[in-house]
C-alpha cells in the first residue's frame, strides 16, 4: 500500500513544473569562455575594419563630410552644435597621419569608430543571451547571437554609410554601444547598487560622447531603468509607489510647462528642460540617498561636466578665427546658442512638427525599410522581380526581429526588460522626441541608426531562436537552419557591397574645385548650401594630391564690346581692394593647405547672420560698406539697413563699376521681401562690383534679382552689365567643360551614384546642353550631337533627351545627305531611329532622304527596322514606293 502511494506521489510529482519566473537569472551567467568570447570578438573587430577601409572614401563625400575633414585638419568649429570630440579626435589623427593625406585619416577615424562599435555589438550580445545559459555547453549560443548581429547591423545600410566618411554617428555608435556592454557588466558585478565606479563610468562616457553628439543621451533612461531595476521589481508591488510616481510624473510636467513659458519671456528657451532635469535629479537623490553617498553625487557631477569640457575647444578656438568659424561661438550668449542649436529654432516634442505617425511610417519605418538586404542588387543577380525580393526581405527581418524579442522573453524576462528599455528609447522615443518635420532638406535615417543597431541584435536571437527550437528534434534541419542563419548575414553584406564602395569616388571633390577652377583670380562666388559649400571649403583649406588646381586667364585682354555690347568685364580693383585681399592672403595662406585660396566664398544661407558678415569683411577681403551697429542688428533692429523688409513700391537699383560706362540696373517690384541675406547680397556687389569678378554658382537657386545679369560659364553664372536671358561666354564654357573640369568615377558603372550626386551632376549636364543648343543655332551639328550626347550622360533622366537628340541626328543627317554625304547622313538617321523608334515623322522623312539620295539599300533597310514600333502597313507603302523607283 505504501510503496503504492509512493509511485502515484512520483507520478504527480513529475508533472509540477518549478515556477519560471522564480528560476530566471537578474544577471549574465559566467558559462562564456572570456579567451574564446576575445578571440571572437577581436575578429569581429577586423574583419568589419578590413572591409570599411577596402569600401571607404579616399577623400570627402557630399553633405557634412568635407566639413567635418576640414574642422578635423585646421581646427576649425562647424556647423552647431560643433560636435567638439570628434572635431578633436579627427584633428589628433591628423597630427599623428605623418604625410597621409587628411581625408584618408578622418575617413578612417570613422571606420575604426564603427569597427569598435560593432565589436561591443558582439559583446553586449553575448551578456544578453547568457542571463538564460544553463552551462558551458550552451555558450555557443551566445558567440552565434553576437556574431550575427555584429555582421548584420556592420554592414547594414545606414550604419555601413556613417563608417566609410568622416560623420559623427560612427562615433555615436561607439559611444552607445560601449554603454550598452558596461551597463550588463554593472549588472552582472552589482549587488544592490555597488560597483558605483562603473556607474560613474558610465556617466563620463555619456557626456563624452555628448561631444560626439547629442544623441548619445538618448539612452540614459533606459539604463537608469535598468539600474534601479531590482528596487523597481519589489516597489511596483506597492500602493505606494504608484502614488508617487502619478504625483511626480504630473509634477514634473508641470514644473516643465510652467517654466518653458517663463523661459520665452526671460530670452531661455530651454528652461523647461533644465528645470525639468533638475526635477528629476532630485528625486532620484532623496529616494537612493541610503545607497548612494554625496561623495559619489558630487563624483558624479565632476565627471558631467569633465565630459562635457570637450565643448571650451569650440570657446577658445572660435576666439582665434579659424578659417571655419561657424556661430563664432565666442562670447556666452553666442557660445549658448550655438551648443544649444537656437540658429535652428527651438523645437519642442509637444509641438508637433508633423504628425507621429508620419514620423513612424514615412520617417522611422521607411529608413528601417533600407537597412537589410539591398533588393535592388538581389533582384538583379537573381534576375527576380524586385517588389518580390523586398517583400522577401521584409519577411525575414521583421520575421526574425519579432521572432528574436518574443524569443528573448521567453527565455528570460529580465533579460528582455533590459533590451527592450534601450530598444523602446532609440525608436519611438527617439523618433517622439527628435520630432522631425515633414520638410526635411535630407533624409534623417542616421537619428535612428541605434535602433536598428538593436534590431539586429533581435534578429540575431530570431536565428538563434530558430536553431535552439530544432536542435532536440532534427539534426539535419539544425545543420541547414545554422547554415542559413549564418549565411544570411553574409548575403546582406554583398547586397550592399556595391552601394557602399566609396573607394573610387571622387565626386564631391571634383564638384567643389571645379566650381573653384572657373572663377577668375580673386573672384568672388554666391553659393547655396552644404553641398556645393562644403566641398569647395574643403579643396581651399585641406591638403589633397588628388585635387587640381586651375586659374582662368583674366579677361582684361579681351575684346570689351561685341555687336555694340559689354560681355566682357575688366576689373580694375581699387588700392583698397588690393590691401583687403592681401590681407585675406595672408591669412588664407597661414591655416589653409588646398587649392584656389584667393577665391571668397559666400554662403547665402549663412549670410542671414551678423558674425558671417563680419568673417567676409575681417577674412575674405570683401567690402561692406555699412557701419558694425547694422550689421550685428540685422535681425532685431528694425532701422538696420539689412533688416528685413518688404519692397513699399517699384524701386530700382543701380550697380556701377569702376570703369566709366560699366554700370546696370536692376528692379525690385512692389512686395518683393528681401531677407538679411538678400540686402547682404545686394551690399557685396555694390561694393564689390567692378573691383572683383563676381559669380553665383549654378546651384544657388535664387539670384536676388540679378538673374538677368547673369552668364553662365559653366558650374558659375558671372555677374554682367548687359542684361538678357539666358546669357553664356560660349569660349570659357566650352573650355571649362572640356578642359578644365575634372569627371573621375562619374562615367565609371562600378562606382554607385545615390539619388543626391545624380541630381548634382544634372548641372554638369545643363552646361553641356547650353553648348549643344549653342552649336546647333551655328548650324554645327557634329558639336550640337557631340555635346548632347555627353549631357545626356549627366543627365538623370536621360529618357526626356532622346526625341530631342533623335531630331538633331535626324537634322544632321538631310544635311549630310545634301551635301553628297550620303553614307555619314544615313549613319546619323541610323541613329536618329535608335533613340526615337515611334517618331511617325521619321518614317516621312527615311523615305525622303532614301528618294533623294538614290541610296535604296540604305534607307530600306532602316525602314524595315521600323515596322514593329509603328504601322507595319504604311511603312511597307513607303518601301514598296522604294522599291518601285529602284526599279
Amino acid at each position: 500500500m505504501n510503496t503504492r502511494i509512493k509511485s502515484q506521489i512520483l507520478d504527480l510529482t513529475k508533472n509540477i513544473k518549478p515556477k519560471r519566473y522564480n528560476m530566471m537569472n537578474l544577471k549574465p551567467q559566467p558559462f562564456v569562455n572570456k579567451r574564446t568570447n576575445l578571440i571572437i570578438g577581436l575578429v569581429v573587430f577586423v574583419f568589419t575594419l578590413l572591409i570599411y577601409y577596402l569600401t571607404m572614401a579616399r577623400s570627402l563625400s557630399f553633405w557634412d563630410a568635407g566639413e567635418y575633414i576640414t574642422c578635423s585638419s585646421i581646427l576649425g568649429v562647424p556647423h552647431p552644435p560643433g560636435n567638439p570630440f570628434y572635431i578633436l579626435l579627427g584633428r589628433f589623427f591628423a597630427i599623428f597621419g605623418f604625410s597621409i593625406p587628411h581625408a584618408l585619416v578622418v575617413n578612417f577615424l570613422s571606420g575604426l569608430l564603427s569597427a569598435f562599435a560593432v565589436m561591443f555589438t558582439y559583446f553586449f550580445s553575448v551578456k544578453f543571451v547568457s542571463m538564460w545559459l544553463k552551462d558551458e555547453k550552451e555558450a555557443y549560443l551566445a558567440y552565434l547571437a553576437g556574431f550575427i548581429a555584429a555582421i548584420y547591423i556592420a554592414f547594414s545600410y545606414t550604419f555601413w554609410n556613417n563608417a566609410i566618411e568622416a560623420e559623427v554617428y560612427s562615433g555615436l555608435a561607439f559611444t552607445i554601444n560601449l554603454i550598452v556592454w558596461l551597463t550588463m557588466i554593472w549588472v552582472e558585478k552589482s549587488e544592490g547598487l555597488s560597483h558605483q565606479n562603473l556607474l560613474l563610468l558610465i556617466i563620463y562616457i555619456f557626456f563624452l560622447g555628448f561631444g560626439i553628439h547629442q544623441t548619445s543621451l538618448q539612452i540614459a533612461p533606459a539604463v537608469l531603468l535598468i539600474a534601479v531595476y531590482p528596487m523597481l521589481k519589489e516597489a511596483i508591488r506597492t500602493a505606494s509607489f504608484w502614488k508617487r510616481t502619478i504625483v511626480y510624473t504630473v509634477g514634473l510636467i508641470v514644473i516643465y510647462f510652467l517654466f518653458m513659458n517663463l523661459g520665452k519671456t526671460s530670452h531661455i528657451p530651454d528652461l523647461g528642460k533644465y528645470m525639468f532635469s533638475i526635477g528629476f535629479v532630485g528625486i532620484l537623490v532623496y529616494h537612493l540617498k541610503d545607497r548612494i553617498s554625496t561623495k559619489v553625487w558630487l563624483l558624479a557631477l565632476l565627471f558631467i561636466l569633465v565630459g562635457l569640457s570637450t565643448h571650451f575647444f569650440l570657446f577658445i578656438r572660435s576666439e582665434h578665427r579659424p578659417f571655419i568659424n561657424e556661430g563664432y561661438p565666442h562670447t556666452i550668449k553666442l557660445f549658448t546658442d550655438y551648443v544649444l542649436r537656437r540658429q535652428y529654432g527651438v523645437v519642442s516634442m509637444f509641438i508637433r512638427r508633423a504628425s507621429f505617425w508620419y514620423q513612424m511610417k514615412d520617417q522611422f519605418l521607411t529608413y528601417f525599410s533600407w537597412q537589410f538586404f539591398n533588393s535592388e542588387i538581389i533582384s538583379q543577380f537573381l534576375k527576380t522581380p524586385q517588389m518580390f525580393i523586398q517583400f522577401l526581405a521584409n519577411i525575414i527581418v521583421t520575421f526574425l526581429g519579432f521572432g528574436g524579442a518574443y524569443y528573448q522573453y521567453k527565455k528570460n524576462k529580465h533579460s528582455f526588460a533590459y533590451f527592450f528599455a534601450f530598444m523602446f528609447m532609440a525608436s519611438i522615443a527617439m523618433v517622439f522626441v527628435m520630432n522631425l518635420s515633414d520638410t526635411e532638406v535630407r533624409e534623417r535615417d542616421y537619428f535612428y541608426v541605434t535602433a536598428y543597431n538593436f534590431w539586429a541584435f533581435w534578429m540575431a536571437l530570431g536565428s538563434i531562436g530558430l536553431i535552439d527550437y530544432l536542435r532536440k528534434r532534427n539534426k539535419a534541419a539544425t545543420v541547414a537552419v545554422a547554415a542559413i542563419v549564418i549565411f544570411l548575414p553574409f548575403v546582406n553584406l554583398s547586397s550592399q557591397y556595391f552601394q557602399h564602395d566609396r573607394s573610387r569616388e571622387y565626386i564631391a571633390l571634383d564638384y567643389g574645385q571645379n566650381i573653384l577652377n572657373s572663377l577668375e583670380k580673386d573672384a568672388i562666388v554666391f553659393t547655396n548650401g552644404d553641398n556645393d559649400t562644403f566641398p569647395v571649403w574643403y579643396a581651399q583649406a585641406v591638403y589633397d594630391p588628388a585635387a587640381i588646381e586651375y586659374t582662368p586667364p583674366s579677361n582684361d585682354s579681351l575684346p570689351d564690346e561685341v555687336d555694340g555690347k559689354l560681355y566682357y568685364v575688366d576689373v580694375s580693383p581699387s588700392e583698397r581692394t588690393k590691401q583687403d585681399i592681401e590681407r585675406a592672403m595672408k591669412f588664407k595662406n597661414e591655416q589653409c593647405f588646398g587649392i584656389r585660396k584667393d577665391v571668397t566664398i559666400a554662403n547665402l544661407s549663412l549670410l542671414n547672420t551678423p558674425w558671417y558678415i563680419h568673417q567676409l569683411i575681417d577674412h575674405e577681403g570683401v567690402e561692406f560698406n555699412l557701419p558694425d551697429a547694422h550689421i550685428d542688428l540685422c535681425q532685431d533692429n528694425p532701422n538696420s539697413a539689412l533688416y528685413p523688409k518688404q519692397v513699399p513700391k517699384d524701386t530700382n537699383l543701380k550697380i556701377k563699376g569702376v570703369i566709366p560706362g560699366d554700370e546696370f540696373t536692376i528692379t525690385f517690384k512692389k512686395g518683393t521681401v528681401l531677407y538679411v541675406k538678400d540686402l547682404a547680397v545686394i551690399q557685396i556687389i555694390k561694393d564689390n562690383y567692378g573691383k572683383r569678378p563676381i559669380y553665383f554658382a549654378v546651384t544657388t537657386p535664387d539670384a536676388i534679382g540679378f538673374e538677368d545679369h547673369l552668364r553662365n560659364e559653366g558650374m558659375v553664372d558671372r555677374l554682367v552689365p548687359t542684361k538678357d536671358k539666358n546669357q553664356f561666354d560660349m569660349e570659357r564654357l566650352v573650355t571649362n567643360i572640356d578642359s578644365v573640369y575634372s569627371y573621375r568615377a562619374v562615367m565609371d558603372d562600378a562606382v554607385y551614384k545615390d539619388h543626391n550626386m545624380r541630381r548634382l551632376l544634372n548641372n554638369y549636364g545643363a552646361a553641356f546642353m547650353r553648348t549643344s543648343q549653342f552649336a546647333h543655332s551655328q548650324g554645327d551639328y557634329y558639336n550640337a550631337i557631340k555635346y548632347m550626347e555627353k549631357a545626356i550622360d549627366f543627365i538623370d533622366n536621360k529618357a526626356r533627351f532622346y526625341d530631342g537628340l533623335s531630331k538633331l541626328y535626324l537634322e544632321g543627317g538631310f544635311n549630310l545627305i545634301e551635301n553628297d554625304k550620303t553614307d555619314e547622313g544615313f549613319d546619323y538617321l541610323e541613329n536618329a531611329v535608335y533613340y526615337n523608334r515611334k517618331d511617325r515623322e521619321l518614317v516621312q522623312a527615311i523615305f525622303q532622304a532614301t528618294a533623294y539620295s538614290e541610296a535604296y539599300d540604305k534607307g530600306i533597310p532602316l525602314l524595315n527596322k521600323m515596322k514593329p514600333y509603328q504601322d507595319s502597313v504604311l511603312i511597307q507603302t513607303y518601301v514598296d514606293r522604294l522599291e518601285s523607283m529602284r526599279k
